[in-house]
């Protein structure tokens, strides 16, 4: 979909509260909305992040993974690089047995490449912790954790609807 298609679907969207909005519309026009008002901002280390525009929140509250019954929360944004980011991607999944969370976090700035991985046996790099604050149809992602190589990572990921997941393979 075009930015100009984005921004004319943005125009389209009914003049109530941002949440009534956005679950009044159909799927395809639930995810576009997504796609554009995605917002992200914080700091690694000493520098800080600001970005906006196209990017995808996804969310399955019944999902499973390595046979673990699991919430899944996955977020992309690939942009410009203004606001010092170039490309965020995230994975977590919070297992429903209570177990730790698997999170996979790969962020491209301006400086460099920062990855935490928390998930699978011998794969650590860094540590996170997300806490997930619904808003509507979408809700806000806070991480506070240490990238791989040890620097301070603190986001706040905010996602005015979250799209469905649709199941691998299909």
């Amino acid at each position: 979909m075009t930015r100009t298609a984005v921004i004319a679907l943005i125009l389209c969207v009914p003049a109530l509260a941002p949440e009534a909005a956005a679950q009044r519309l159909t799927p395809e026009r639930r995810e576009a909305v997504a796609q554009a008002l995605f917002t992200v901002t914080g700091t690694i280390g000493k520098q800080s992040l600001q970005a906006s525009g196209i990017g995808v929140c996804r969310h399955a509250p019944d999902a499973s993974i390595r046979g673990v019954s699991a919430s899944l929360w996955m977020v992309h944004y690939g942009g410009s690089g203004e606001g010092g980011l170039k490309q965020l991607n995230l994975t977590l999944w919070r297992p429903k047995d209570g177990g730790p969370d698997q999170l996979s976090l790969h962020l491209k700035t301006d400086s460099r490449d920062h990855r935490i991985e928390t998930g699978g046996k011998g794969k650590r790099k860094g540590e996170g912790a997300v806490t997930i604050i619904p808003n509507g149809p979408g809700g806000r992602l806070e991480l506070n954790g240490k990238e791989a190589k040890g620097k301070p990572v603190q986001l706040t990921i905010e996602c005015p609807t979250f799209a469905g997941v649709e199941g691998e393979g299909g």
